[in-house]
C-alpha cells in the first residue's frame, strides 16, 4: 500500500487500464439486462403469455433479486480465497446469467402455457442470483480499485459511456439489424421481431460478448483483488446484523439509495416500453435502431465530459445537473407527444435527455464507494460488498414494480392478452399509457431523487477531508474504539 502524510494523503491509485477494464464487469450486465428488459415482449408477443401475469413474475423474481442481494453481498465481504474476494463471484455470476439467457430465449414452443410460465419463471430466478453475484463486485471492486476523489470519476467516464455502448448495441441488434434480416425470405411469415429465431440469435450475440467482458474484467481486477487492499482498513468483525447500524446510522447512504431507486423506477418503465413507442406511437421500429445509433456519439462525448465536470464539481453535483436536466426534458416531451410525421422533434428531445441523464446515472455508483468510505470514517468497518448489496436491496424492491406497471398500463389500454402488431397503431388509451410510462413517471422520480439528495452531504470537499482522515488513522493505526460516532 501506499505510504500516507498527515497532511497530504497518498492515495491508493489505479493505472488508467486497470479502471478501463473493470469498468467492463458492469457493462457484461448491462448488456444482459438490456436484453431481459424484453422479457416482457418476448414472453408476450414471441411465447403468448399474458402481460399482466408476465409483470407480476418478473415483480416477484426483482424482489427476490433484492433479498438474494444482502445474503451474497455478506458473503462476499468474508470471502478470502486463493482467487482473491471479487474475481470468483465475478466469473460464476456470469456463467449463471449467459447461461440462463440462452435458455430463456431458447424456450421450447412445444411447451404447453403453463409449461412456458414454469420455464421462464424458474430460469428467471436463477438468472437473477448469478445477475446479483456480478453486479456486486462493480458496486464494492470500485471501493478497492481506487479512493482518489479526482480517479473515481474516471470509473463514471468509462462506466457511462461503455453503459450508452451496451445500450445502444441491444436494440441496434435487435431491432433494426436482426429485425431486418428475420422480415425477409424465408422468415418473412414470422414478422421480424416476434420470430423465435431473432431472439435466439440475440440471446447468443449478447451472451458472447458479456463473456469475454466478464473476462477481461477479471484481469483489470487482479492487482488490487488482494487481502492489502481490501483488509487494510479492516478492524471489526463483520456480523449480519451490521446491516442494521449501517442503514440506520449512515445519512449519504440513506439518501443515496432513495434518489436513485426513484430514478431507478423511472428509467426501467422507459426501458420496457420504449419498443412499443417506436414501433405503435411512431410506427417505425427500425427508427429505435437508427436513434441509438445516432444518440451514442453525444452520449459518449457527454459521458467524458462528466469526467471533467464530476472532477472539478464532484460526484454530488454531477447527479444533480443530470437529474434536473432529465427532469426538463420528460416534461418536453409530453408536451409534445410522438408524432410519426415528425419524429424527429420528439426524438431530439428524447436525445438531449439520454444524454443529460446517462451523465448524473455514471456517478451513482462511485457515489457509493463514497458511501463506503464514510462508513469506514464512520465506525471503522471496511465492507464495501455490503454497502452496494444494502443499496441494491432498496433500490431493486422500489424498482421492482417496474414490469408489473408496463403490464397493468396495458391492460388498462386493452391489449394486455393480445400480440401487438410493430408498425401499426393501436389506440388513444394505449398511447396515453405509454407515455405515462415513459415521461410522467419517471418525472416523479426525479422529483424524489432531487428531494433526497438535498440531504446527502458528500460532496467533493467532505470527501477530501474524510480521505485525509482515513490517511491519518491508517498511519497513527487508530483502534476502532476510537473513531467518532459521526461526521459533523
Amino acid at each position: 500500500m501506499n505510504e500516507h502524510t498527515s497532511s497530504t494523503p497518498q492515495y491508493n491509485n489505479a493505472k488508467l487500464w486497470q479502471i478501463g477494464l473493470f469498468s467492463l464487469n458492469n457493462a457484461a450486465t448491462n448488456l444482459a439486462m438490456f436484453l431481459m428488459m424484453q422479457y416482457a415482449y418476448f414472453t408476450q408477443n414471441v411465447l403468448g403469455l399474458a402481460a399482466v401475469v408476465v409483470g407480476a413474475i418478473a415483480t416477484a423474481t426483482r424482489i427476490f433479486d433484492g433479498v438474494t442481494d444482502p445474503i451474497i453481498g455478506y458473503f462476499v465481504d468474508k470471502t478470502d480465497g486463493k482467487f482473491g474476494r471479487f474475481r470468483p463471484f465475478m466469473l460464476i455470476g456470469n456463467l449463471i446469467i449467459i447461461g440462463c439467457i440462452l435458455a430463456i430465449f431458447h424456450t421450447p414452443l412445444s411447451l404447453s402455457t403453463t409449461g412456458r410460465y414454469i420455464y421462464t419463471t424458474t430460469l428467471y430466478f436463477l438468472y437473477i442470483i448469478g445477475y446479483t453475484c456480478q453486479t456486486i463486485c462493480t458496486k464494492a471492486g470500485q471501493a478497492v480499485l481506487t479512493n482518489n476523489p479526482k480517479q473515481r470519476p474516471i470509473f463514471s467516464g468509462f462506466d457511462g459511456t461503455l453503459t450508452q455502448l451496451a445500450s445502444m448495441l441491444v436494440p441496434l441488434l435487435i431491432t433494426t439489424i436482426l429485425a431486418n434480416a428475420y422480415s425477409v425470405g424465408e422468415f418473412a411469415p414470422d414478422r421480424g421481431l416476434i420470430n423465435p429465431a431473432l431472439w435466439r440469435t440475440a440471446a447468443r450475440i449478447i451472451c458472447g460478448i458479456s463473456f469475454v467482458f466478464t473476462l477481461l474484467a477479471i484481469v483489470g481486477i487482479s492487482q488490487k483483488d488482494r487481502p492489502e487492499y481490501y483488509q487494510s482498513l479492516q478492524g471489526t468483525h463483520i456480523r449480519f446484523r451490521d446491516y442494521l447500524d449501517i442503514i440506520s446510522h449512515n445519512r449519504p447512504i440513506q439518501m443515496l439509495i432513495t434518489s436513485a431507486a426513484a430514478d431507478k423506477l423511472g428509467q426501467l418503465l422507459m426501458t420496457g416500453v420504449t419498443t412499443y413507442l417506436f414501433a405503435n406511437l411512431l410506427l417505425d421500429v427500425t427508427l429505435q435502431g437508427v436513434f441509438s445509433s445516432v444518440v451514442v456519439v453525444p452520449l459518449i462525448a457527454l459521458s467524458i465530459g462528466g469526467v471533467f465536470i464530476a472532477r472539478r464539481l464532484g460526484l454530488k453535483k454531477t447527479f444533480l445537473i443530470g437529474s434536473w436536466g432529465s427532469l426538463i426534458a420528460l416534461a418536453i416531451m409530453f408536451i409534445l407527444r410522438p408524432d410519426p410525421n415528425t419524429p424527429w422533434i420528439f426524438l431530439g428531445v428524447y436525445l438531449v435527455q439520454k444524454c443529460i441523464a446517462g451523465m448524473g446515472n455514471a456517478a451513482v455508483i462511485p457515489m457509493i464507494a463514497d458511501c463506503t468510505d464514510y462508513e469506514t470514517y464512520r465506525s471503522g468497518r471496511f465492507v464495501p460488498s455490503m454497502m452496494g448489496t444494502m443499496f441494491s436491496f432498496v433500490d431493486k424492491i422500489i424498482s421492482s414494480a417496474s414490469t408489473l406497471i408496463v403490464g397493468i398500463a396495458l391492460s388498462s389500454a386493452g391489449v394486455g392478452n393480445t400480440v401487438i402488431t410493430p408498425n401499426q397503431p393501436v389506440n388513444e388509451r394505449f398511447n396515453l399509457a405509454i407515455l405515462i410510462c415513459f415521461c410522467i413517471i419517471p418525472i416523479v422520480g426525479h422529483i424524489i431523487s432531487l428531494t433526497a439528495m438535498h440531504f446527502y452531504r458528500l460532496g467533493r470537499t467532505e470527501m477530501e477531508g474524510i480521505q485525509a482522515e482515513l490517511a491519518k488513522r491508517r498511519e497513527k493505526k487508530v483502534d476502532t474504539a476510537e473513531i467518532p460516532a459521526e461526521m459533523e
